[in-house]
């Protein structure tokens, strides 16, 4: 009766790697308790699950982990506005230095201002947002 817990214990390590996603170890863990239950099942010597438990946690740690951390999403991801910097816009009314113009970009309006000039049409890069406008140069 005694893997009934170690099987427990393994699905519940599994939940909470789901509800703290990102380093995988509580499912590394998990596995290495749900593979202790099944020894549990074979063998019924207390020293021996654990045994089992600690060696399958710590080869899955090692082996398991490194093939799965590609697939976690880790870093940071720029948000909001920080987002359109690098990205191409089109430009739908005249910017002409110092003035500023419009340009269109993921269906939406902003203000724009550049160095140079750019006609109705062209394509800019967004090099900075500041405030409610946006600094554009030439799109590369």
């Amino acid at each position: 009766m005694v893997w009934t817990y170690w099987m427990i214990a393994g699905v519940a390590l599994v939940i909470v790697e789901i509800l703290t996603p990102g380093s995988f170890f509580f499912a590394c863990i998990g596995i290495g308790a749900i593979i202790a239950g099944i020894a549990a099942m074979i063998v019924a010597s207390s020293w021996a699950q654990w045994l089992v438990f600690v060696g399958a946690s710590l080869l899955s740690i090692y082996f398991i982990r490194p093939l799965a951390k590609p697939f976690l999403r880790q870093g940071t991801r720029k948000s909001n506005v920080d987002e359109l910097i690098g990205q191409k816009a089109l430009v739908v009314e005249l910017i002409d230095p110092p003035r500023f113009g419009m340009v269109k970009i993921a269906g939406e309006l902003w203000r724009a201002q550049a160095e140079e000039r750019f006609d109705i049409g062209s394509m800019v890069e967004i090099s900075a947002v500041e405030g409610t406008k946006l600094k554009v140069r030439k799109s590369t």
